[in-house]
């Protein structure tokens, strides 16, 4: 019999088992570390910056934002007790003179506001004292000097001005009439059509600032229903910056599920939103590598992840919430996870401002 008459043996090709991670297992181990940081001397919802570290305003800001991430209901599962402690813990760092917040993890009086609105909303509480930050840019008059005169080309760290008080000041009960159709019809005119960041003509400090900044202004959109025109160039955008090792953050000692990354990937969802065929294959592409690699860390690595500030930790459960939002087979739980800018439970202003 000769070996061309033997049946043909079909070319097999041994395939490693599709990564998959169970974010309920996520929630296991990060809910186990909020306790050890939880401050057991204090009232409920004081959390501490790291085992053995001082309480802060920002870890129980991010500690209410995270358990709400990934599917808790602070108003219904917490004891009225609960919630009064932690909303009372949370106004104790308020000032009296324009009602914002210290003790701020170095960030500006602007992304205090923000992450305070982020946290009392889902708690059902208020703000200790009304906001004067907003008194800045609250007028038609005064809104557009105020946008001209941001820095454009550092726009990560100016975007927070918008984060925390445009997009708050947006969901205010004291928002003027004409207000927002003015920031809005301004922000339109100073898109770079050619990428889908603001703003056009500006030279950056660096490859992060575009899509940074962006990001923070891409909310007012989503949440006012407003129709954003260059979803197609800000996908393009963001496809191109992702780096060979998968990530789209360059700085060295970041950790690996940086904001940068959650930025990235909030921007693909939002934008494949609006335009659902566009590029859609190269979009899971690009999120299934790096979730893969997320997986990889997850499970080789999450200590670092934990060690860090409960506010990176935040960032890793939001981008958890997004990989999951984009690629649900690969990361799986009975809840879908939320993010910290689609998520309108942290924007409402309207429920937790002190008007007078």
């Amino acid at each position: 019999m000769s070996f061309t008459s033997l049946p043909m043996i079909p070319d097999f090709q041994i395939r490693k088992p599709a990564k998959r991670l169970s974010l309920d297992q996520v929630r296991d181990v990060v809910r186990n570390h909020l306790e050890k940081i939880r401050d057991m001397e204090g009232p409920y919802g004081s959390y501490r910056m790291g085992i053995g570290q001082r309480p802060d305003l920002y870890s129980s800001c991010d500690v209410a934002q995270i358990r709400t991430i990934w599917g808790e209901d602070l108003q219904t599962d917490l004891s009225a007790k609960q919630k009064t402690e932690w909303i009372d813990h949370i106004n104790s760092f308020a000032n009296k003179e324009d009602g914002s917040y210290f003790d701020r993890y170095n960030h500006s009086k602007f992304h205090a506001n923000g992450m305070t609105i982020g946290a009392l909303g889902p708690l059902g509480g208020k703000q200790a004292y009304p906001v004067r930050l907003y008194d800045e840019f609250n007028t038609t008059d005064k809104i557009i000097p105020w946008l001209e005169n941001i820095n454009w080309s550092r726009l990560w760290p100016a975007s927070h001005k918008f984060w925390g008080g445009i997009i708050c000041y947006s969901m205010s009960k004291q928002c003027k009439d004409g207000w927002l159709e003015k920031v809005l019809d301004w922000l339109d005119q100073e898109l770079n059509t050619d990428t889908g960041f603001w703003r056009k003509g500006v030279t950056y400090d660096d490859r992060h600032q575009a899509l940074g900044g962006s990001v923070r202004i891409f909310p007012l959109f989503e949440h006012h229903h407003r129709p954003f025109h260059y979803p197609r160039q800000v996908i393009d955008s963001v496809l191109e910056m992702q780096l060979p090792n998968k990530r789209w953050l360059i700085r060295l000692g970041s950790g690996f599920m940086h904001y940068f990354e959650l930025d990235a990937l909030y921007a693909l969802k939002y934008m494949q939103s609006l335009e659902p065929g566009y590029r859609r294959k190269d979009i899971e592409k690009a999120v299934r590598e790096y979730g893969s690699q997320v997986i990889d860390y997850w499970h080789n690595d999450k200590e670092d992840i934990l060690n860090r500030h409960p506010h990176r930790i935040l960032s890793a459960i939001g981008t958890f919430g997004l990989l999951q939002q984009h690629l649900p087979d690969m990361f799986f739980d009975d809840t879908t996870w939320t993010d910290i800018f689609s998520d309108p439970r942290f924007t409402k202003t309207y429920a937790v401002e002190i008007l007078q």
